[in-house]
């Protein structure tokens, strides 16, 4: 009889260790998948992020460009309503012009690009 009893507990003992290696196997695989999931969550921010820092530069290139642009048109005004005196008022002139202008072109282009 003790044969018997020694065989099952064996068997007991063999099932026990196949059921804790399964274990430690699925703990790791899950793990593996955090972590796998983490890492494509992490290079998909740094991504979005490159992005908008690359857009962000072009977006600034963009408005030095158009500031001289802006800068020329207001002189130009300044020169016509022949306000060239006073260099303080010339320069107060200068940034409420350009404000409004900017002011305007914003409005603008968010309007325009909300369009569907």
């Amino acid at each position: 009889m003790k044969r018997v009893t020694g065989k099952l507990l064996d068997k007991t003992t063999l099932d026990d260790k196949i059921l804790s290696k399964t274990r430690a196997v699925v703990e790791k695989t899950t793990v593996d998948d955090k972590l796998l999931a983490a890492s494509k969550k992490f290079r998909k921010e740094v991504r979005k992020n490159t992005t908008t820092a690359v857009l962000a530069a072009f977006a600034f290139i963009i408005a030095l460009v158009w500031r001289d642009v802006i800068q020329q048109g207001v002189n130009r005004l300044i020169e016509y309503m022949n306000l060239q005196n006073d260099g303080y008022t010339f320069t107060v002139l200068s940034a409420i012009v350009t404000t409004v202008v900017c002011v305007i072109g914003i409005i603008y282009f968010s309007r325009w690009g909300e369009k569907k």
